[in-house]
């Protein structure tokens, strides 16, 4: 009997299973059927309204309050941006002609979307940053919308305000966002910042300014953040480097930062600040060594090379690597350094055997594919 109950809820769970399935591809027809006919209403409604603006210049109202009842839902947005961005690679400047007569349907969205949950709310802004909605039209409700967000515990949320903030091109904007996230107890990684401001829409000159004027007014890891974007987009900053270096009171990642930025950018006031620190006189500071050993390259001279060569010898693997990378970069050739390859020494014989290694294979590479 117990054996029979046992296949009778066995059948029961195999059913309901099936029904399941039934019903939840169903609904997934029907769904589709639904998306499919909202894509094809939105096609032929911006389809219309762009031949309309062709031709007048305008486009109507009603067009505007359809979209602002139509958008609040995600699903319709999502629709909106998928018809859109098929326009927007036929004919960019219509389009972009278009988005800024709507203006004030996505001032209206605004409070709409600060009501949503997260993942949803953070689709608005991403909206906002692929079509540069901000850029050249600021909007108090949308900016202060965009800030709220940035104090989001979902990185989404936060990143995808600060990527929308960033296409206004406002350099007053992005650094009130920046010390919005620059707290304490709320994670944002350093590398996004530095990337984000590479995507800055607007006078980078007038952003560097601000950002210099209220440097001492960030946190330690957002200035880090900071001074890995000028080293990834200006030599304009070789004074402020070299004063940040040489301050003994800075945080070692910030002083490490200065000497990554001198290794890109030749200063030759920096050179015997880079020398004293590419020599190791301490094994627990030795990632000075490490990193002003890799900087060294773009100053080749008999002391660098007298330097590095030294440097060879260190019973630390990252100063080993980085000053035969440095040496291989200047240019030194086997016979440059035979004096360690065939020496005594097995640790430099081999770091400097593994680069000339890496060399003729690029080497045989870039040959084979010239060839081909």
């Amino acid at each position: 009997m117990k054996i029979e109950i046992m296949i009778y809820v066995y059948l029961a769970i195999c059913v309901g299973m099936i029904l399941f399935n039934i019903v939840s591809a169903v609904l997934s027809r029907l769904r589709d059927k639904r998306i499919s006919k909202i894509n094809k209403r939105f096609n032929k409604q911006i389809l219309n309204e762009l031949r309309y603006l062709e031709q007048s210049g305008n486009i109507h109202n009603s067009h505007k309050i359809y979209l602002s009842k139509k958008l609040k839902r995600i699903g319709n947005m999502r629709s909106f941006d998928i018809m859109l961005e098929g326009k927007y690679t036929e004919k960019p400047v219509l389009v972009n002609k278009y988005l800024h007569s709507l203006n004030g349907v996505f001032v209206s969205l605004t409070s709409s979307y600060c009501k949503k949950e997260a993942m949803e709310a953070a689709f608005f802004p991403y909206i906002i940053k692929k079509y540069r909605i901000l850029h050249g039209h600021l909007f108090d409700s949308m900016t202060d919308m965009l800030y709220s967000m940035l104090t989001e515990p979902s990185i989404y949320c936060r990143e995808n305000a600060m990527q929308a903030i960033y296409t206004s091109g406002d350099a007053n904007c992005v650094l009130k966002a920046l010390k919005i996230v620059d707290c304490p107890n709320r994670f944002y990684h350093d590398k996004l910042i530095t990337d984000g401001l590479m995507n800055f829409n607007g006078s980078f000159s007038k952003l560097n300014t601000a950002l210099w004027e209220s440097f001492e007014e960030f946190s330690v890891q957002m200035q880090l953040a900071l001074l890995n974007y000028f080293r990834f987009t200006s030599d304009d900053y070789l004074e402020q480097m070299l004063k940040l270096l040489t301050d003994k009171n800075r945080d070692d990642e910030i002083r490490f930062a200065c000497i990554r930025y001198f290794g890109k950018y030749r200063f030759d006031e920096a050179y015997p600040y880079l020398l004293e620190y590419a020599v190791c006189r301490n094994d627990a500071r030795w990632e000075y060594c490490a990193i002003a050993s890799s900087a060294l390259s773009t100053y080749p001279c008999p002391k660098t090379v007298e330097c590095l060569k030294a440097n060879l010898y260190h019973r630390n693997w990252y100063i080993r690597f980085n000053s035969s990378l440095a040496l291989e970069k200047m240019g030194l050739t086997y016979m440059d350094l035979i004096d360690i390859v065939e020496g005594n020494d097995r640790y430099a014989s081999e770091i400097l055997r593994y680069r000339f290694d890496i060399r003729d294979m690029i080497d045989e590479e870039r040959r084979a594919v010239t060839a081909c």
